[in-house]
């Protein structure tokens, strides 16, 4: 089995631990040191694959984990942080993570060709007290400031091979030699000159307030920018920030480039809350439904209901809004795109026509008598209803009233987007329920369960994603926000 997505599993509890940490001692008691001005980034490390910047607090664990996990619960968190710790080759020996970690850490991944698991370059700033021998708490001293140190454990794993303190008490500890080196070597020329460095500080000045950035260049992973032969720049980044809310991770991902304008403030609108009660539908996609097929199976909806959604797919003329929950569902389009009359699939159906409102409501109905082994028996096909507003049609399996009719409308309207911008590409997915999510869509999310089965598992169970992109734009506004749960 590969285990590429170690790094995203590390960043990932690490990240946890130490916003447990911080979070316990008091949600008031936050790092307000701006991210972008850490003096850790004098060792930015160059041309990785992802990296991880926090600069948040640790302390001690207490009325945060009390409240939110159970003993069993946190018993469980603190193994997975140790067989983490122990499979980096660090050992704390008695002492506590909160005692020698001092608020600064990047973690970077870069490629490694010639095995099945990423390279990892980690630095994090220890407090003056503390050295080398704190971290790895091995038989002989090995700490000495300024000297490269080759870590050797005897039968035992220690995915980290090499470890470096600096005069101003940073580690930076590797897997491979040649990353710590390289780091060291770029600390001796300005930085101001150095493009990587100037695109990421210009970024981070988007975020200050933030406190766990997670970045990445490497966007082959993401199927939705794919899709669109979306081709990524230099300067283009994946951003995700990390919160924590009861037992649930929290993580929001922008794609932004500084060059380009798209930044923090490009996102304001999109990452406002949706008009319609988020927890009222299950399925919410503001697209064509054939690249979706694979949550549209497992609704339940009978054959006849999925040969509409197919005829309408095919024949309107630009984006439609589908809603889900339960067995009811209803797709939204505008009346300039289809007529409900040219629907083939309701051709031969019973129509019954009311006005209400100023909206007119087609009730479609069909029973059939069909000869099966020599016997007649009654066919009933489920009803469909169709409700024509001023600017919108609405199709449904279940009749809608006029207050849902209201909010539905705008719903639309916001998927679609101002009117005075002309999207070329404008797509939305929201699915609020885990048995629609797919797993194996998030390969790190199946590898971290299988690592720690038995032990701790994380689901997911709120997935959004927004991107949109008009002329002359060349880099797509794209969002996703994915909710984790824990245990």
């Amino acid at each position: 089995m590969k285990i590429k997505p170690l790094l995203i599993i590390t960043v990932l509890f690490l990240c946890l631990i130490f916003k447990f940490e911080k979070t316990s001692y008091g949600l008031t008691k936050v790092s307000q040191d701006d991210i972008s001005e850490l003096k850790i980034l004098k060792y930015f490390p160059q041309n990785n694959k992802t990296l991880l910047i926090s600069n948040t607090k640790s302390s001690k664990i207490s009325d945060y984990i009390r409240k939110n996990f159970e003993l069993k619960e946190k018993d469980r968190l603190v193994l997975v942080k140790n067989s983490i710790l122990a499979y980096l080759g660090i050992d704390l020996d008695t002492n506590k993570l909160e005692d020698i970690y001092n608020n600064e850490i990047i973690i970077a991944t870069y490629d490694n060709k010639e095995k099945d698991i990423d390279d990892v370059l980690i630095i994090f700033k220890i407090k003056e007290s503390k050295d080398i021998d704190d971290i790895l708490n091995l038989k002989n001293k090995i700490d000495e400031p300024e000297k490269l140190i080759k870590i050797s454990r005897e039968n035992k794993l220690n995915y980290l091979k090499y470890i470096y303190r600096t005069k101003d008490n940073y580690i930076l500890t590797s897997s491979k030699q040649a990353l710590i080196l390289d780091t060291l070597q770029s600390t001796n020329f300005s930085k101001k000159i150095s493009p990587g460095y100037e695109s990421i500080h210009q970024l981070l000045n988007n975020f200050k307030n933030e406190h766990n950035i997670f970045l990445t260049k490497d966007l082959k992973f993401n199927k939705l920018l794919n899709d669109e032969n979306y081709y990524p720049s230099r300067n283009d980044y994946l951003v995700t920030f990390f919160d924590f809310k009861d037992k649930e991770i929290l993580l929001n991902s922008h794609l932004v480039n500084n060059n380009k304008n798209i930044n923090s403030l490009s996102y304001e609108k999109i990452k406002k809350e949706k008009v319609i009660d988020k927890n009222k539908y299950q399925i919410e996609i503001y697209d064509n439904l054939n690249y979706y097929n694979k949550y549209l199976k497992k609704i339940k909806i009978n054959n006849f209901e999925r040969s509409i959604f197919e005829e309408l797919n095919d024949k309107l003329r630009q984006n439609l809004l589908f809603l889900y929950t339960g067995k009811n569902w209803v797709i939204i389009f505008e009346n300039t795109s289809l007529s409900t009359e040219k629907i083939k699939l309701l051709e031969d159906f019973n129509r019954y026509i009311l006005t209400n409102n100023d909206n007119i409501y087609t009730i479609y109905s069909k029973n059939t008598l069909q000869k099966e082994d020599n016997m007649i028996k009654e066919s009933n096909y489920k009803k469909i209803f169709s409700i024509q507003s001023e600017n919108l049609t609405f199709i449904s399996n279940n009749l809608i009233n006029d207050m849902d009719i209201d909010s539905i409308s705008k719903e639309f309207i916001y998927s679609k987007g101002d009117n005075q911008t002309k999207y070329f590409l404008n797509k939305k997915i929201s699915l609020n329920n885990p048995y629609f999510i797919e797993i194996k869509n998030n390969s790190y999310l199946e590898n971290f369960n299988y690592f720690f089965k038995d032990v701790i598992n994380l689901s997911i169970t709120e997935f959004k994603e927004i991107i949109k992109q008009s002329i002359p734009e060349t880099t797509p506004i794209y969002y996703a926000k994915t909710n984790l749960k824990l245990f």
